[in-house]
């Protein structure tokens, strides 16, 4: 498991929880207000 604390290893990790937190973000963003999903499907 020590490959977990390598710097690069650690800029991977960041990228990733912050894609993974965006995603998030996104679908709850989605979820809650249902009138965002229509103005994309109308483009």
């Amino acid at each position: 498991m020590s490959f977990l604390f390598h710097r690069k290893t650690q800029k991977v990790m960041k990228y990733i929880w912050s894609v993974i937190a965006v995603i998030i973000i996104i679908g709850m963003a989605l979820f809650f207000a249902p009138g965002i999903t229509n103005l994309i499907a109308a483009l």
